[in-house]
């Protein structure tokens, strides 16, 4: 059974065939990083090989199904695969990082005799996302990993990773998508130039609000810039209350800045590489910080009036 579905791993296919050619050949090695920008497929990548392992499996009982396995996946209830992601908190959001006990289900989950014969496979969801302790605690099974065992670590930011689990697997780099890459979809190029080819990051800005949502950005960003400060606040109150809309602002503001240093000469050059390096820093530490989110993103549009507020 062929779980390579071109309309679903757009743009990497050639990646999955290599994968699944070392696979047949008996030479895929145990663990692997699948790097690139958030939202352009990592994990749907990682999910057609995983199947693909778990199903076309000369070990699994007669009779298995490979569509069986295809939607236990998809339930998450297939007892040789696993997914280690953040965990929700009690509003059923996301929290920051991965912590250690997350981590420490690959020690219980591979140090049992498999439910099925045959492989078992781990997906990380994102090794970037994991907290020290829990990195230590994968890297403890990746230094001897199990036989028949296949680690999938998704990686939006390599830097992030612990140089000793980057050493213990093998590296893909994945590109971002090009409209080429979607043919079939209908795409919005302009809300797709701030994506950036990640196909993850259009969807989450089109449910945003799309360009009335980058315009709104701009204009805060504007007066931000300008020291009107009640007028950015306004736009933090209302944005706060919107997921999808605070989490798009989350990589934008990013985006404005840097897109902001290349536009500009000068005086005005400086303050937007002294904007983008403080917002870069501030962003990151505030992942392990319980900021309100209103305030987290005043204290952004802060940073844009003065870069050196915060240091």
């Amino acid at each position: 059974m062929d779980f390579s579905n071109g309309s679903l791993v757009m743009g990497h296919q050639k990646v999955l065939e290599m994968l699944k050619t070392l696979y047949y050949q008996g030479n895929l090695a145990p663990a692997w990083l699948l790097v690139g920008q958030r939202g352009i497929g990592k994990a749907t990548l990682a999910y057609h090989l995983a199947r693909e392992v778990l199903a076309v499996n000369p070990q699994n009982p007669t009779g298995l199904s490979a569509a069986l396995v295809d939607r236990q996946i998809t339930a998450g209830s297939y007892p040789n695969f696993l997914v280690i992601e953040r965990p929700e908190n009690a509003d059923g959001e996301r929290v920051n990082e991965i912590p250690v006990d997350e981590a420490r289900k690959t020690l219980d989950f591979l140090y049992q005799s498999p439910a099925i014969p045959g492989w078992r496979v781990v997906i990380v969801d994102a090794a970037d996302e994991l907290n020290r302790a829990a990195s230590n605690s994968l890297l403890k099974v990746l230094e001897e990993p199990p036989a028949k065992t296949l680690f999938l670590l998704v990686c939006h930011s390599l830097g992030q990773v612990l140089p000793t689990i980057r050493s213990r697997c093998q590296k893909v780099n994945l590109e971002p998508l090009s409209i080429a890459d979607l043919g079939h979809l209908s795409i919005e190029e302009d809300i797709f130039e701030y994506a950036q080819g990640s196909l993850g990051l259009y969807d989450s800005l089109l449910k945003a609000g799309g360009a009335d949502f980058t315009r709104k950005l701009a204009k805060a960003i504007e007066a931000a810039r300008g020291g009107q400060t009640a007028a950015a606040q306004r736009f933090c109150d209302d944005v706060s209350k919107d997921k999808t809309q605070y989490s798009c602002f989350l990589w934008l503001i990013e985006q404005y800045a840097y897109k902001a240093v290349l536009a500009a000469k000068g005086p005005e050059q400086a303050h937007w590489v002294k904007v983008f390096e403080s917002l870069t820093a501030f962003l990151k530490g505030a992942k392990t910080t319980h900021l309100d989110k209103s305030q987290l993103m005043l204290s952004c549009f802060l940073i844009i009036e003065n870069p050196s507020i915060y240091t």
